[in-house]
C-alpha cells in the first residue's frame, strides 16, 4: 500500500483549485519537492510560489518528467498534455480523491464532512474548534479564508479533517473514524442519473466509517443510514435530536439559539455567520467535536467568534449609491433560495440577484427548481454559464434558464458579461438594496470590478 512518504517529487495538475492548492502546500510542508500547473492564472499560484511550490500557468509536459507522483483533479481530461505525458512515462498517477487517502494515512484518525450543501462552512467551523482546543491536525477545507489565504491547517498528525465531496463519488476513497452528513439533495447530474444513485453513494460513504466510529447525520435523513458497528447521532431543530437548537432568534441575519446536548441545555450562543442554515452546520460541527472528546462548551464559544469562509455570503462592501454587495458560492437551487432568504431578513430594500449558472448539465436537469429558487428576489439577472468541465448541451444554457424564469418573474434580465453587470449595479441599484452575486464560477470578478483592489 502506497504512502505519501514513498514519494519525493509531486506534480499537481489543476493546482489553482481550492483543494489542490491546499494539498500542494501540505506536500511542500512535508518536505517534498512540489510543482503544479493550472490552465488559468490566479493569485493562488503566486501564494504557492512564495511557499516553495513551483506553480505556473499553462502546460509543460517536461516538468512532469521530473515527478514520481502526478495528482490531477476530476475535471482534467485524459487529453491533457501533462496527464498524457505522465501516463506515457509510466509515472504514478492518481486522481485527487485517491491522493486524499494517502494524506489520511499520515494521521491517527479521520473526520470527514459530507453533504450536498454546507460542507465547506461546517468543516471550517470544526477546524476553528479544533484549533481553539489545541488539537494536532491536518485541516483540509474546500474554501479560502477571508482575505484569500490558502485554507490549510497543519499543526500535527493526530487527526485528518477533510471535506468529503460526493462528485464522482470522491468521498468513497476515505475511511473516516467520524463522518458527518449534513444533507442529501440531487446534484451532479453528469455523474448521478437520479436521486437513488446519489443516496446509494452517501450510504456507501457512511458504511466506510470504521467499526466503533461515529456517524453524525441530519435528523431529517437519519433513517437513510444504518451502518453496522457505528454509533449514530443526529442534529437539527426537532425535540428528539441529540444535538438541538431551540429558542432561535435573529437580528439582521445573525442568529442566536439555545444549544441542547442530549436534552440538556449547554448554553445560549450566537453565530456570526449569516443564515439560519448555518445553525445546522454549527450543530454538526459541535457534534463531531464532541465525538472527538473536545469540550462542547468551549467549542460552542469558539463558534461564536467564527467569521465564515470566503464566498459564503461574504459581504464585499457598500457602494456610494448605498447598495451592499454580497458574494455567495450558491450554485444549486436550494443554496440560492437560502442565500436570498438570508438577504431578505437583512434588508427592507430591494434584492437583485445576479446568477452565473455552473455547468450545463446541472442547469438542464434542475431548470424548474432554479426558476422557483429566485421567488423572493425582487429582480434577477442571469449571466452566461460557467462551463467548467463541460460543453454546451441543448436546453441547458443560461439563456434557457432566463427564458424559463422570465415566465415566472417580469423583473428578469439577461446580460452577456461581468462588465455589464458591474455597470448595472453602480448605476441602477440604490438605497438599502442588496446586489447578491451567486455562483461557483468567476462571478466574484464583478465584486473585484466594483471594489478595485
Amino acid at each position: 500500500m502506497l504512502d505519501l512518504t514513498d514519494f519525493h517529487n509531486v506534480h499537481f495538475i489543476g493546482v489553482g483549485g481550492v483543494s489542490m492548492k491546499a494539498l500542494a502546500l501540505l506536500c511542500a510542508r512535508c518536505g517534498l519537492n512540489v510543482t503544479g500547473s493550472d490552465k488559468a492564472y490566479s493569485p493562488a499560484l503566486d501564494a504557492l510560489c512564495q511557499n516553495g511550490v513551483y506553480a505556473y500557468c499553462g502546460s509543460d509536459p517536461a516538468v512532469v518528467e521530473g515527478a514520481d507522483l502526478v495528482v490531477y483533479t476530476a475535471c482534467i481530461p485524459e487529453s491533457d498534455a501533462e496527464l498524457a505525458k505522465a501516463r506515457e512515462k509510466r509515472k504514478t498517477v492518481m486522481e485527487r480523491k485517491a491522493f486524499l487517502a494517502l494524506v489520511e494515512r499520515l494521521c491517527k484518525r479521520t473526520v470527514a464532512v459530507a453533504g450536498t450543501h454546507g460542507k465547506t462552512t461546517a468543516t471550517a467551523m470544526l477546524s476553528a474548534i479544533m484549533s481553539g482546543q489545541g488539537v494536532k491536525f491536518i485541516g483540509h477545507v474546500g474554501g479560502d479564508l477571508p482575505g484569500g489565504e490558502i485554507s490549510l491547517t497543519d499543526s500535527g498528525r493526530d487527526v485528518f479533517l477533510t471535506e468529503a465531496c460526493e462528485y464522482k463519488r470522491s468521498f468513497l476513497s476515505l475511511s473516516p473514524d467520524i463522518a458527518v452528513i449534513l444533507n442529501m439533495k440531487f446534484d451532479h447530474p453528469d455523474c448521478y442519473r437520479n436521486m437513488d444513485e446519489l443516496k446509494d453513494a452517501f450510504r456507501r460513504f457512511a458504511d466506510n466509517v470504521k467499526e466503533g466510529g461515529l456517524l453524525v447525520v441530519d435528523h431529517g435523513i437519519k433513517d437513510e443510514f444504518s451502518p453496522r458497528g457505528v454509533r449514530k447521532v443526529t442534529f437539527g431543530f426537532c425535540a428528539d435530536c441529540d444535538y438541538r437548537a431551540d429558542d432561535v432568534t435573529y437580528k439582521d441575519g445573525i442568529y442566536s439559539f439555545s444549544l441542547y446536548r442530549y436534552s440538556r441545555c449547554v448554553g445560549r450562543y450566537t453565530t456570526h455567520v449569516y443564515g439560519k442554515h448555518n445553525i445546522l452546520n454549527a450543530l454538526a460541527a459541535l457534534a463531531a467535536a464532541d465525538g472527538l472528546g473536545l469540550d462542547i462548551v468551549y467549542a460552542a464559544n469558539s463558534l461564536s467568534a467564527f467569521s465564515g469562509v470566503s464566498r459564503r455570503f461574504e459581504c464585499k462592501g457598500m457602494l456610494e449609491n448605498g447598495a451592499r454587495v454580497i458574494l455567495d458560492y450558491a450554485h444549486h437551487p436550494d443554496e440560492i433560495a437560502a442565500a436570498i432568504d438570508t438577504a431578505r431578513v437583512m434588508t427592507r430594500g430591494e434584492i437583485t440577484a445576479f446568477f452565473e449558472p455552473h455547468t450545463f448539465s446541472r442547469t438542464k436537469s434542475l431548470i424548474d427548481d432554479f426558476a422557483d429558487s429566485f421567488y423572493w428576489a425582487d429582480e434577477v439577472v442571469i449571466l452566461p454559464t460557467y462551463a467548467a468541465r463541460e460543453s454546451g448541451i441543448e436546453g441547458g444554457s443560461a439563456y434557457d434558464l432566463y427564458l424559463k424564469l422570465k415566465k415566472k418573474k417580469d423583473a428578469c434580465l439577461y446580460m452577456e458579461g461581468y462588465e455589464a453587470a458591474a455597470d448595472y449595479i453602480k448605476t441602477r441599484l440604490s438605497g438599502r438594496g442588496i446586489a447578491l452575486l451567486l455562483g461557483a464560477g468567476k462571478i466574484a470578478d464583478i465584486a473585484d470590478m466594483l471594489f478595485k483592489r
